[in-house]
């Protein structure tokens, strides 16, 4: 029972949240998947590194296919970094070097950090323009709100 109630909190976490909290959710999972093989003997747990190598490779594609492309000074250069980290993984599967899959977690989580502050940033903005907004009188007056039925 308990599975289920977190599975159900988990799908809803993800239909919910914002697009770009997505890309947060999305950046953690690949570095939780790859964090997994942390300490193992790659050649002893060929499927468990498959599968945990290859998540995390499923998630850059689904980072990759995401990006907006109107926007390519950053979209084309955040491309090609998620098809290096992509073929960085095959690499590491076939030759069960666990060196790349940790070269992988450090440009994820680099990713990662960037984009936490970036959502800070532009959080930051937004309550900022709210607040001036609402301290501007002639923008208090124009609001349709009123206190007076």
């Amino acid at each position: 029972m308990y599975g289920v109630n977190l599975s159900m909190y988990k799908e809803n976490e993800v239909l919910g949240a914002a697009p770009e909290k997505l890309v947060l959710m999305l950046y953690e999972g690949a570095i939780n998947f790859l964090k997994r093989l942390d300490d193992m003997d790659y050649s002893k747990n060929i499927e468990t590194k498959g599968y945990n190598i290859n998540k995390a490779y499923d998630i850059l594609s689904s980072l990759s296919d995401s990006l907006d492309m109107r926007y390519k000074d950053i979209s084309d250069p955040l491309r090609s970094l998620y098809t290096y980290m992509q073929k960085l993984l095959v690499q590491a599967n076939i030759e069960n070097d666990t060196t790349k899959v940790a070269q992988v977690i450090k440009m994820i989580t680099e990713l990662k950090d960037s984009w936490q502050q970036a959502m800070g940033k532009v959080a930051i903005e937004k309550v900022s323009a709210q607040t001036e907004a609402f301290s501007d009188p002639d923008q208090l007056e124009q609001s349709s709100f009123s206190m007076v039925g």
